[in-house]
């Protein structure tokens, strides 16, 4: 008995660390894409607005599936999912190459939103499954930390692409030879999830009868859900803000910094992210995750305003302060909102990744919107977001119902 028991938590353990395998290479390549794109840019000929246009093509394959991809885990189970976005993501780096033969925008915008398209069904598939990878009381510890090397990938990225960049060797079809190598390191990975056993609830279907479209309705009848939804949007809003902003408003707040003490400033925000997903998780050994998020999300918001009302290293520490407490609140509140919803909870995913990546169509109005006199007030908006976040996470905290094991562990 106690010889099947280690059998069946070696497996989960394999499990889980395949999918946060996959959860990191989403974070690394959709960095590396971005940062590689300046050096692709002449095989194009691309003016800045195409190459906003290629950008935007990433976010737009996001939309197209993250509604669509609850068909998939539905009817084919999380992992499946997860190698169907595996292998769309690499089909899509490889169409690279042809794009970059053919000197064709078109093809290259086609094959950015089968990147897109590919990380799109990576994430909706793989971030629940790690909520439901082990027991109910852990599942947000579990999910942030599943998440806490995804912004260490993103560095790396930001390391490397610059790098590669300046290198006398970064000719658009070097550039293409590396991002092809990512999408094989991405059919790798699949092949080695597909010869892995993974426990029941990865491979589970959802029993016939319920058309996915009206799989919708339910989860949204929920009213936690629904605030679930609203603090999802404004969070991931204003980490996007944060994300797209901060060389610049680095550079505002602190006019003697250079381009590449600016970058250093992003490199510093998702460095603080990563930490703040291995630290929050050990804190709720002590505090309710739930009560923490509240927590975390006040004190972003005051950070977020400490950044506007300062300059210089004060404000860029308010933004480094800010990225480091927002870590947890995505990654929280997704499993919160998940881990009762059962069968639910597939269609509930897509929902809450669709609304909150609508938020990079407002951030590319915003980019085209913002003047540089108003680059410094830029974080006022994320500050609005976490006090939104705040009240929503408050909502949910107090109705959240705990089982008696969780009620043993910690006070809710």
């Amino acid at each position: 008995m106690a010889g099947g028991n280690s059998k069946t938590l070696k497996g989960l353990i394999v499990a889980v660390g395949l999918t946060v395998a996959a959860i990191t290479l989403w974070g690394f390549s959709h960095r590396l894409y971005a940062t590689l794109l300046p050096g692709l840019a002449p095989a194009f000929a691309l003016t800045p607005a195409q190459s906003d246009m290629a950008r935007s093509a990433i976010a737009l394959g996001y939309l197209l599936m993250c509604l669509p991809t609850a068909v998939i885990s539905r009817n084919l189970g999380y992992k499946t999912g997860m190698l169907f976005g595996l292998g769309t993501f690499a089909v899509g780096m490889f169409l690279v190459y042809p794009a970059v033969e053919r000197h064709s925008i078109t093809f290259f915008l086609v094959s950015a939103t089968v990147v897109g398209s590919g990380l799109a069904i990576l994430e909706v598939t793989a971030l629940p499954l790690v909520t439901f990878l082990g027991p109910r009381k852990t599942a947000c510890q579990r999910m942030i930390l599943a998440e806490s090397l995804s912004p260490f990938g993103a560095v790396l990225a930001l390391y490397m692409g610059p790098k590669i960049l300046a290198s006398t060797a970064a000719t658009p079809h070097n550039l293409v030879l590396l991002l092809s190598t990512v999408g094989v390191a991405a059919i790798v990975l699949a092949f080695v999830m597909e010869m892995v056993p993974f426990p029941a609830v990865a491979t589970v279907r959802t029993a016939p009868g319920e058309p996915t479209l009206a799989s919708f309705s339910p989860p949204l009848r929920i009213k936690r859900f629904r605030y679930a939804v609203a603090a999802t949007f404004l969070c991931l809003f204003a980490q996007i803000i944060i994300a797209g902003f901060a060389p610049q408003f680095s550079r505002s707040a602190m006019p003697s910094l250079g381009p590449d003490a600016a970058q250093l400033v992003l490199v510093g925000c998702y460095s603080a992210l990563g930490v703040g997903r291995i630290v929050g998780p050990l804190m709720m050994r002590w505090i309710a995750p739930l009560r923490l998020t509240v927590l975390f999300a006040g004190a972003s918001a005051i950070c977020c305003v400490l950044s506007v009302v300062t300059s210089g290293p004060a404000a860029i520490a308010g933004v480094l302060g800010t990225c480091f407490f927002m870590s947890i609140i995505f990654p929280a509140i997704f499993a919160d909102a998940l881990i009762d919803l059962g069968d639910m909870a597939k269609s509930a995913t897509a929902i809450l990744m669709f609304v909150a990546f609508t938020g990079t169509g407002l951030f590319a109005l915003l980019a085209v919107v913002c003047t540089p006199a108003a680059l410094h007030g830029i974080m006022l908006l994320p500050a609005l977001c976490f006090a939104g976040v705040t009240a929503a996470a408050v909502v949910l905290k107090r109705t959240r119902t705990a089982t008696p094991e969780e009620r043993s562990d910690v006070e809710v």
